[in-house]
C-alpha cells in the first residue's frame, strides 16, 4: 500500500504523525510520504520536533517540505534535518502521487 499525507494545520501535525505511526503498525510495508506545507512547514524547522522528525525518517517515512510554503514563511531551507526532502510545490507532490496511483489521506 501506497499513502501519502497531506498536512496543512500546524496543530494537526502531531496527530497525522501519530496516524502514520498506527499505520505502519497495522501495515509495516506501507510506503507513506508526508507532505508539509501551508502552515504545517513550521513542524520541519521547529527544534523542538527533531525527535519526532527524526522517527519518521527512521522508520522509512517519506518527509517532504513545500519549499513554496517555506518561502512564504521566510524559512531557511538549511533549518530542516537532512533526510527531509524539498518538492517545489506540496500540492503539486499530493496531485502526482494521486495520479499515480497513491492512496491520499489528509487528517
Amino acid at each position: 500500500m501506497k499513502v501519502i499525507i497531506n498536512v496543512t494545520e500546524m496543530e494537526k501535525a502531531n496527530g497525522t504523525i501519530k496516524s502514520a505511526f498506527n499505520l505502519l503498525k497495522d501495515d509495516p510495508s506501507a510506503v507513506i510520504e508526508i507532505v508539509f506545507h501551508a502552515d504545517a512547514i513550521g513542524f520541519l524547522s521547529d527544534p523542538g520536533n527533531r525527535n519526532a522528525i527524526l522517527e519518521m525518517l527512521e522508520s522509512g517515512m517519506d518527509v517532504v517540505a513545500c519549499r513554496n510554503s517555506l518561502v512564504s514563511k521566510r524559512i531557511d531551507e538549511r533549518s530542516l534535518m537532512d533526510g527531509v526532502r524539498i518538492v517545489n510545490a506540496g500540492i503539486y507532490e499530493v496531485l502526482k502521487k494521486e495520479s499515480e496511483g497513491w492512496l491520499y489521506i489528509k487528517l
